[in-house]
C-alpha cells in the first residue's frame, strides 16, 4: 500500500526533481516542485484520508496541466502513517530529510501534527492545511503552520447552539482520550457553560481503541436528548453503533473529521439524522462557486465529487495561490510571507485570511444532516 501511494511521487522525482539542476530551495527544481504529505492512507480514517487526497489532486492537476506553478508541475509525495502518531515524526523526517520536500501538506490527525512540530520549527518547512482542527495548531501561532479550516472548538459551539435552540438540554459527549478528544472535550464544556447547562455524561476512549461497554453504559445509562460522538472514521462508527445497540435514541452528532462518503456508508442504517459539522462547502452548493469548479474538475478527470474531497480541493488552491504569490524565485520564507499577506482571498465563496499573528484561513462552519437515503442534506 505505502508504495501504491508514493509511487506517483517517486516517479516524478525520477522525471524530473531528481535531475542535477540548480535548486534554491529544497524541493523546488526548474520544472517540478514536490511537497510531502503524511497521512493515514490505511487504518481508521482510510477512507475519508484517499477522499480528501483525491480531491487535492483534482485540482493540483488541473494546475499541472496549465503550466503549473511558474513553469513547474507540482508533485505530491504521501506516506501512509496508518493514523498512527508514533509513525508520523518518521514520515516527516524522510521527507524533509531525505526526499527534500519544499512543504508539507494535509497531515492528517491531532495528535499527527503535534508530534512533527519540532521538526517543523527546527527545519523551517511550513506545513499547509493541516488536517485537524485541534487549537493547539492555531494557538500560540507557529510561524510555519497555516491552517485552512476552522477549529474544532468552533465546530462544537456551532453544534452546542443548534442543540440548544432545538429545546435539548442533556447533552453527553463520547470521546477520543487524546489532545484531539481533550480539545473538543473543552469546547464542549466551554459552550455548555455559555448556556449553564452541565453535561448529561461523559465517557472517554484510549486510542488503539479497545473496549467501550463501561463508556457506553455510562451515556446511555444518562438518557441523553444527544449525544456528541469524537472520534475518528472507524472509531465513530463504532461507538455510534454501539450507543443504538445499547437503546439509544439520541440524536448523535459528530464534527468534520468525519465528513466523508465513506464514514456515513460504514454507519448504513445508523447513519440516518446523524449531525455532521462542516467546514467547508457541500458539493452541490449552488451558492458558492468553489462547489461547481470542484464539480466540474473533478467530473472531468472520472473522480466522483465528496464533502472530503472538497476540503482537499480548497486546501489544494491555498497552497497553490501561497506558491504563486511567493514569486518564481520561489523559497520557503518566501512562501510563509506570502501567506501571511492573504487578506480576504476567495476561494469561491469561502474567504481565506493570514496575517503574522493569525494563521487561521477560514472560521466557516455549518451543519449538515444525513437523510434517509444516506446523503448529506445542508
Amino acid at each position: 500500500m505505502k508504495t501504491k501511494w508514493i509511487a506517483c511521487g517517486l516517479l516524478a522525482a525520477a522525471l524530473g526533481l531528481g535531475a542535477p539542476v540548480a535548486q534554491a530551495e529544497p524541493g523546488v527544481s526548474k520544472t517540478a516542485i514536490r511537497i510531502g504529505q503524511s497521512a493515514g492512507v490505511t487504518g481508521p480514517v482510510a477512507g475519508s484520508v484517499k477522499e480528501q487526497i483525491a480531491g487535492a489532486q483534482v485540482y493540483l492537476k488541473t494546475v499541472n496541466a496549465n503550466g503549473g506553478v511558474g513553469g513547474r508541475r507540482i508533485e505530491l509525495v504521501t506516506y501512509d502513517d496508518g493514523f498512527d502518531a508514533k509513525r508520523t515524526p518518521d514520515n516527516v523526517r524522510k521527507l524533509v530529510q531525505e526526499d527534500k520536500v519544499f512543504a508539507l501538506f494535509m497531515v492528517r490527525g491531532t495528535p499527527q501534527n503535534e508530534s512533527i512540530l519540532p521538526i517543523i520549527q527546527a527545519e523551517k518547512v511550513p506545513l499547509v492545511a493541516p488536517l485537524t482542527g485541534a487549537i493547539t495548531l492555531h494557538r500560540p501561532v507557529s510561524r510555519y503552520v497555516f491552517n485552512v479550516r476552522a477549529k474544532y472548538q468552533d465546530e462544537v459551539a456551532r453544534a452546542i447552539n443548534h442543540l440548544a435552540t432545538t429545546g435539548m438540554s442533556r447533552i453527553a459527549i463520547f470521546y477520543a482520550n487524546d489532545g484531539f478528544g481533550q480539545d473538543v472535550f473543552e469546547g464542549f464544556s466551554t459552550a455548555l457553560q455559555a448556556r449553564g447547562i452541565q453535561p448529561a455524561a461523559s465517557a472517554s476512549f484510549a486510542r488503539p481503541m479497545g473496549d467501550i461497554q463501561a463508556g457506553v453504559t455510562a451515556i446511555n445509562k444518562s438518557n441523553p436528548q444527544a449525544v456528541l460522538v469524537i472520534g475518528s472514521g472507524s472509531e465513530a462508527a463504532r461507538l455510534i453503533k454501539e450507543l443504538r445497540r445499547g437503546g439509544s435514541q439520541a440524536q448523535f452528532v459528530t464534527l468534520s473529521n468525519n465528513a466523508a462518503d465513506s464514514f456515513i456508508k460504514e454507519l448504513g442504517e445508523d447513519a440516518r439524522g446523524l449531525i455532521i459539522t462542516q467546514v467547508v462547502p457541500g458539493t452541490n452548493s449552488s451558492q458558492m462557486s468553489i462547489a461547481s469548479e470542484y464539480r466540474s474538475q473533478a467530473r472531468q478527470q472520472g473522480v466522483e465529487p465528496s464533502n472530503a474531497g472538497m476540503e482537499g480541493f480548497m486546501s489544494a488552491k491555498v497552497l497553490v495561490e501561497g506558491m504563486r504569490r511567493a514569486g518564481p524565485d520561489l523559497t520557503r520564507e518566501r512562501l510563509v510571507g506570502a501567506l501571511e499577506s492573504l487578506r480576504d482571498y476567495d476561494l469561491g465563496g469561502i474567504l481565506i485570511s493570514y496575517s503574522p499573528t493569525r494563521h487561521t484561513g477560514s472560521s466557516f462552519v455549518e451543519m449538515s444532516i444525513v437523510s434517509s437515503t444516506g446523503k448529506l442534506i445542508r
